[in-house]
């Protein structure tokens, strides 16, 4: 891992505790999502410095070493390059991120009753359920890419 993955995790755990903050001190209605936002940006951002410290421990400089060098073969091989381009292309990328902000739209209109809040739950569980279906196609094409090729 980079240096820029260290700071990556400082920056998202400095990022929930922002969420905190504005869930705690706020009062807006959308308490309950930036508390979202506080564990989904911590939780992240602890799963990062965890393994950049654990990758970085002198204990375990032969496996980080194995790691980088596998890192490099894999980004320079065309076969899994061309794969990951090709399921990209299928799947869902820019899918993903439009149904993901989707989400927190349809639930903050719902919070600021510009839409009925059962209105907004549904549409909330159906985007959910759509991204979720969305990310799990993209693996599985890879997946038949990967045993096609």
């Amino acid at each position: 891992m980079k240096k820029s993955d260290l700071w990556t995790g400082v920056l998202m755990i400095l990022a929930g505790v922002a969420f905190l903050l504005a869930a705690l001190l706020l009062d807006t209605g959308l308490e309950s999502i930036f508390c979202g936002f506080f564990g989904s940006f911590t939780a992240g951002g602890a799963g990062m410095l965890c393994k950049y410290y654990k990758l970085h421990s002198p204990k375990h400089a032969a496996e980080y070493r194995e790691k980088l060098e596998q890192e490099q073969i894999d980004l320079r091989d065309e076969r899994k390059e061309m794969l990951r381009n090709r399921s990209g292309r299928y799947a869902y990328i820019l899918g993903l991120m439009l149904m993901a902000v989707s989400i927190v739209i349809v639930s903050i209109l719902g919070k600021m009753e510009v839409i009925g809040e059962e209105a907004a739950q549904l549409l909330t569980i159906c985007l959910a359920i759509f991204l979720i279906v969305q990310y799990i196609a993209g693996l599985v094409i890879y997946r038949l890419l990967s045993r096609k090729y």
